[in-house]
Protein backbone atom coordinates (compact mmCIF):
# COMPACT_ATOMS: atom_id res chain seq x y z
CA UNK A 1 0.00 0.00 0.00
CA UNK A 2 0.99 3.35 -0.89
CA UNK A 3 0.25 7.03 0.18
CA UNK A 4 0.27 9.90 -2.42
CA UNK A 5 1.34 12.96 -1.07
CA UNK A 6 -1.11 15.65 -0.93
CA UNK A 7 1.77 18.30 -1.83
CA UNK A 8 3.58 17.10 -4.97
CA UNK A 9 1.56 13.48 -5.74
CA UNK A 10 4.39 11.37 -5.25
CA UNK A 11 3.83 8.11 -3.96
CA UNK A 12 5.14 6.92 -0.37
CA UNK A 13 5.15 4.02 1.49
CA UNK A 14 2.56 3.34 4.10
CA UNK A 15 4.50 3.93 6.70
CA UNK A 16 6.54 6.89 5.53
CA UNK A 17 6.00 9.69 8.27
CA UNK A 18 7.25 12.70 5.52
CA UNK A 19 7.67 12.86 1.56
CA UNK A 20 11.02 11.41 0.38
CA UNK A 21 10.39 13.75 -2.48
CA UNK A 22 9.43 17.40 -0.69
CA UNK A 23 9.53 16.58 3.08
CA UNK A 24 6.02 17.32 3.42
CA UNK A 25 4.86 15.66 6.77
CA UNK A 26 2.53 13.00 6.03
CA UNK A 27 1.92 11.37 9.33
CA UNK A 28 2.28 12.47 13.27
CA UNK A 29 5.12 11.71 14.77
CA UNK A 30 4.07 10.83 18.11
CA UNK A 31 0.73 8.39 17.10
CA UNK A 32 1.53 8.29 12.94
CA UNK A 33 -1.74 9.10 12.18
CA UNK A 34 -2.44 10.31 8.48
CA UNK A 35 -2.21 13.73 8.14
CA UNK A 36 -4.49 16.17 5.80
CA UNK A 37 -3.46 19.87 3.94
CA UNK A 38 -4.01 22.57 6.33
CA UNK A 39 -3.30 21.03 9.73
CA UNK A 40 -1.65 22.19 12.48
CA UNK A 41 -2.50 19.93 15.27
CA UNK A 42 -2.93 16.22 15.02
CA UNK A 43 -7.05 15.09 15.37
CA UNK A 44 -5.89 12.59 17.31
CA UNK A 45 -3.28 13.02 20.23
CA UNK A 46 -3.27 16.85 19.65
CA UNK A 47 0.53 17.18 19.03
CA UNK A 48 1.66 20.78 16.99
CA UNK A 49 2.34 19.78 13.42
CA UNK A 50 4.95 21.33 10.99
CA UNK A 51 7.81 19.67 12.96
CA UNK A 52 11.27 19.55 11.58
CA UNK A 53 12.74 16.90 10.48
CA UNK A 54 16.27 16.07 9.80
CA UNK A 55 15.93 16.87 6.41
CA UNK A 56 14.09 20.37 7.11
CA UNK A 57 10.47 18.86 5.53
CA UNK A 58 8.03 20.99 3.46
CA UNK A 59 5.52 22.37 6.51
CA UNK A 60 2.09 20.97 6.32
CA UNK A 61 0.03 22.95 3.88
CA UNK A 62 2.78 25.00 2.21
CA UNK A 63 2.53 24.88 -1.58
CA UNK A 64 5.85 22.30 -3.10
CA UNK A 65 6.07 21.92 -6.88
CA UNK A 66 8.64 18.99 -7.85
CA UNK A 67 10.88 19.31 -10.75
CA UNK A 68 8.79 17.98 -14.15
CA UNK A 69 9.65 14.32 -15.37
CA UNK A 70 9.66 13.19 -18.90
CA UNK A 71 6.03 12.28 -19.57
CA UNK A 72 4.71 15.18 -17.18
CA UNK A 73 1.75 17.25 -19.74
CA UNK A 74 0.88 20.66 -19.10
CA UNK A 75 -2.31 22.40 -20.07
CA UNK A 76 -3.17 18.97 -22.12
CA UNK A 77 -0.79 19.48 -24.63
CA UNK A 78 3.30 19.99 -24.22
CA UNK A 79 4.66 16.50 -22.57
CA UNK A 80 7.73 16.78 -21.06
CA UNK A 81 10.87 14.87 -23.30
CA UNK A 82 14.11 16.10 -21.24
CA UNK A 83 15.11 19.24 -19.43
CA UNK A 84 17.47 21.43 -21.73
CA UNK A 85 18.95 23.32 -18.90
CA UNK A 86 17.99 24.82 -15.23
CA UNK A 87 18.85 27.81 -13.31
CA UNK A 88 18.48 29.41 -10.15
CA UNK A 89 14.25 30.35 -10.76
CA UNK A 90 13.42 27.91 -13.39
CA UNK A 91 14.66 25.37 -15.64
CA UNK A 92 14.27 24.83 -19.86
CA UNK A 93 12.56 21.94 -21.45
CA UNK A 94 11.99 20.06 -24.09
CA UNK A 95 8.74 19.29 -24.94
CA UNK A 96 6.17 17.89 -27.70
CA UNK A 97 3.21 19.72 -28.84
CA UNK A 98 0.02 17.43 -28.99
CA UNK A 99 -1.67 19.61 -31.67
CA UNK A 100 1.04 18.93 -34.59
CA UNK A 101 2.04 15.88 -34.26
CA UNK A 102 6.23 15.46 -33.07
CA UNK A 103 6.86 19.26 -33.14
CA UNK A 104 9.23 19.47 -31.05
CA UNK A 105 9.06 22.98 -29.08
CA UNK A 106 10.97 24.58 -25.86
CA UNK A 107 9.16 25.43 -22.88
CA UNK A 108 10.79 27.92 -20.28
CA UNK A 109 9.55 27.80 -16.85
CA UNK A 110 10.04 30.28 -14.36
CA UNK A 111 9.34 29.43 -10.40
CA UNK A 112 8.13 31.58 -7.22
CA UNK A 113 8.96 28.48 -4.78
CA UNK A 114 11.69 29.83 -2.34
CA UNK A 115 12.36 32.71 -4.03
CA UNK A 116 12.24 36.38 -1.74
CA UNK A 117 9.32 38.25 -2.50
CA UNK A 118 10.95 41.62 -3.70
CA UNK A 119 13.17 38.84 -6.23
CA UNK A 120 10.07 37.01 -7.65
CA UNK A 121 8.66 39.97 -8.37
CA UNK A 122 11.04 41.56 -10.17
CA UNK A 123 11.97 38.15 -11.77
CA UNK A 124 8.56 37.81 -12.99
CA UNK A 125 8.45 40.82 -14.63
CA UNK A 126 11.27 40.13 -16.88
CA UNK A 127 9.63 36.86 -17.61
CA UNK A 128 6.62 38.25 -19.11
CA UNK A 129 8.46 41.07 -20.10
CA UNK A 130 10.31 38.75 -22.32
CA UNK A 131 6.98 36.85 -23.89
CA UNK A 132 5.47 40.15 -24.42
CA UNK A 133 8.35 41.45 -26.70
CA UNK A 134 9.13 37.98 -28.58
CA UNK A 135 5.46 37.67 -29.35
CA UNK A 136 5.29 40.88 -31.38
CA UNK A 137 8.42 40.42 -33.09
CA UNK A 138 9.06 38.31 -36.87
CA UNK A 139 12.72 37.80 -37.65
CA UNK A 140 14.21 35.00 -38.98
CA UNK A 141 17.33 35.06 -36.26
CA UNK A 142 14.47 35.16 -33.42
CA UNK A 143 12.79 32.12 -31.89
CA UNK A 144 8.97 32.52 -32.05
CA UNK A 145 6.64 32.44 -28.95
CA UNK A 146 3.34 29.53 -29.08
CA UNK A 147 1.77 30.35 -25.97
CA UNK A 148 2.49 31.10 -22.39
CA UNK A 149 0.79 30.41 -19.28
CA UNK A 150 0.77 29.65 -15.73
CA UNK A 151 -0.05 27.55 -12.89
CA UNK A 152 0.71 27.09 -9.31
CA UNK A 153 2.75 29.90 -8.96
CA UNK A 154 5.06 28.90 -11.92
CA UNK A 155 5.02 30.63 -15.19
CA UNK A 156 5.67 28.92 -18.59
CA UNK A 157 6.72 30.09 -21.87
CA UNK A 158 6.84 27.91 -25.34
CA UNK A 159 8.54 29.32 -27.54
CA UNK A 160 10.60 27.33 -30.82
CA UNK A 161 12.74 24.67 -30.34
CA UNK A 162 16.61 25.98 -31.30
CA UNK A 163 19.09 22.75 -31.55
CA UNK A 164 23.02 23.33 -31.58
CA UNK A 165 25.27 25.54 -29.17
CA UNK A 166 25.57 28.77 -27.86
CA UNK A 167 28.64 30.80 -28.92
CA UNK A 168 30.05 30.64 -25.39
CA UNK A 169 30.10 27.02 -25.90
CA UNK A 170 31.74 27.11 -29.11
CA UNK A 171 34.61 29.52 -27.89
CA UNK A 172 35.04 27.56 -25.09
CA UNK A 173 35.69 24.05 -27.13
CA UNK A 174 37.64 26.31 -29.64
CA UNK A 175 40.01 26.82 -26.62
CA UNK A 176 40.48 31.10 -27.97
CA UNK A 177 39.98 32.67 -31.51
CA UNK A 178 37.89 31.48 -34.26
CA UNK A 179 38.18 31.76 -38.35
CA UNK A 180 37.09 35.31 -39.08
CA UNK A 181 35.35 34.06 -41.88
CA UNK A 182 33.02 32.35 -38.98
CA UNK A 183 33.03 35.31 -37.31
CA UNK A 184 32.03 37.15 -40.41
CA UNK A 185 28.68 35.13 -40.87
CA UNK A 186 27.22 35.73 -37.10
CA UNK A 187 28.42 39.43 -37.53
CA UNK A 188 25.98 39.73 -40.71
CA UNK A 189 22.84 37.77 -38.82
CA UNK A 190 23.72 39.93 -35.55
CA UNK A 191 23.69 42.99 -37.33
CA UNK A 192 20.73 42.26 -39.48
CA UNK A 193 18.65 41.46 -36.03
CA UNK A 194 19.36 44.72 -34.19
CA UNK A 195 18.73 46.59 -37.08
CA UNK A 196 15.22 45.23 -37.10
CA UNK A 197 14.80 45.52 -33.31
CA UNK A 198 15.96 49.07 -33.18
CA UNK A 199 13.78 49.94 -36.53
CA UNK A 200 10.58 48.78 -34.14
CA UNK A 201 8.33 52.01 -32.58
CA UNK A 202 9.16 52.38 -30.40
CA UNK A 203 13.27 50.98 -30.83
CA UNK A 204 13.29 47.55 -28.92
CA UNK A 205 17.06 47.80 -27.27
CA UNK A 206 18.28 44.38 -26.02
CA UNK A 207 20.86 45.04 -23.78
CA UNK A 208 22.53 41.33 -22.96
CA UNK A 209 24.11 40.70 -25.99
CA UNK A 210 26.96 38.55 -25.27
CA UNK A 211 27.88 35.31 -26.31
CA UNK A 212 26.03 33.26 -23.67
CA UNK A 213 22.86 34.76 -25.46
CA UNK A 214 23.31 33.68 -29.14
CA UNK A 215 22.50 29.91 -30.05
CA UNK A 216 24.31 28.72 -32.97
CA UNK A 217 22.33 26.64 -35.27
CA UNK A 218 23.77 23.21 -36.87
CA UNK A 219 23.01 25.16 -40.50
CA UNK A 220 24.81 28.06 -39.49
CA UNK A 221 21.66 30.48 -38.34
CA UNK A 222 21.75 32.58 -35.72
CA UNK A 223 19.24 33.16 -33.11
CA UNK A 224 19.29 35.81 -30.25
CA UNK A 225 18.00 34.34 -27.02
CA UNK A 226 16.97 36.08 -23.37
CA UNK A 227 14.88 38.65 -23.68
CA UNK A 228 14.60 39.03 -20.22
CA UNK A 229 16.10 42.68 -19.48
CA UNK A 230 15.37 43.62 -23.10
CA UNK A 231 13.16 47.00 -23.36
CA UNK A 232 11.64 49.63 -25.71
CA UNK A 233 13.50 52.44 -25.82
CA UNK A 234 11.47 55.53 -23.73
CA UNK A 235 12.15 59.48 -25.12
CA UNK A 236 13.21 61.77 -23.01
CA UNK A 237 14.78 59.90 -20.34
CA UNK A 238 18.11 60.54 -19.12
CA UNK A 239 19.10 57.15 -17.64
CA UNK A 240 18.01 53.16 -16.75
CA UNK A 241 16.09 52.85 -14.05
CA UNK A 242 18.54 50.58 -13.01
CA UNK A 243 21.72 48.77 -13.83
CA UNK A 244 21.79 45.80 -15.82
CA UNK A 245 23.92 43.84 -18.10
CA UNK A 246 27.40 42.16 -18.33
CA UNK A 247 30.29 43.30 -17.57
CA UNK A 248 32.80 43.83 -19.90
CA UNK A 249 29.83 43.80 -22.93
CA UNK A 250 27.81 45.95 -21.03
CA UNK A 251 28.28 49.45 -22.52
CA UNK A 252 29.21 52.30 -19.71
CA UNK A 253 25.42 54.21 -19.96
CA UNK A 254 24.37 50.62 -18.38
CA UNK A 255 25.51 51.20 -15.18
CA UNK A 256 23.84 54.12 -14.61
CA UNK A 257 25.54 57.13 -16.48
CA UNK A 258 22.92 57.17 -18.72
CA UNK A 259 19.21 56.35 -20.86
CA UNK A 260 20.68 52.51 -23.38
CA UNK A 261 19.50 53.02 -26.49
CA UNK A 262 20.50 51.39 -30.02
CA UNK A 263 24.22 52.35 -29.45
CA UNK A 264 24.18 50.20 -26.28
CA UNK A 265 23.83 46.95 -28.70
CA UNK A 266 26.31 48.29 -30.89
CA UNK A 267 28.82 48.51 -28.31
CA UNK A 268 27.79 44.92 -26.73
CA UNK A 269 28.17 43.81 -30.43
CA UNK A 270 31.55 45.16 -31.07
CA UNK A 271 32.17 43.26 -27.93
CA UNK A 272 31.14 40.13 -28.80
CA UNK A 273 32.78 40.25 -31.86
CA UNK A 274 36.08 41.46 -30.26
CA UNK A 275 36.02 38.27 -27.90
CA UNK A 276 35.48 35.57 -30.53
CA UNK A 277 38.32 36.96 -32.96
CA UNK A 278 40.41 37.63 -30.43
CA UNK A 279 39.35 34.80 -27.49
CA UNK A 280 40.11 37.61 -25.21
CA UNK A 281 37.04 37.72 -22.56
CA UNK A 282 36.16 41.02 -22.20
CA UNK A 283 34.95 40.73 -18.61
CA UNK A 284 38.82 40.42 -17.73
CA UNK A 285 38.89 44.23 -17.98
CA UNK A 286 35.67 46.32 -18.99
CA UNK A 287 36.11 49.01 -21.27
CA UNK A 288 39.52 47.92 -22.84
CA UNK A 289 39.99 46.00 -26.15
CA UNK A 290 43.75 45.90 -27.05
Amino acid sequence: MTVICYNCRDRNSDQARFCKLCRTQLRCVQCDTLLKPTMRFCPKCGTTLNVASPTNPTPVGQTFVRAMAPGDCLQNRYTILRPLGKGGMGAVYLVEDARIARRQLALKEMSEQGIDPAEAKTALEAFKREAQLLAQLDHANLPKVIDSFSERNRHYLVMEYVPGKTLEKRLAEAGGALPEREVYGYAVQLCDVLDYLHRQQPPIIFRDLKPANIMLKPDGRVKLIDFGIARHFKPGQSNDTQAMGTPGYAAPEQYGKGQSDARTDIYALGATLHHAITGRDPGQEPFNFP
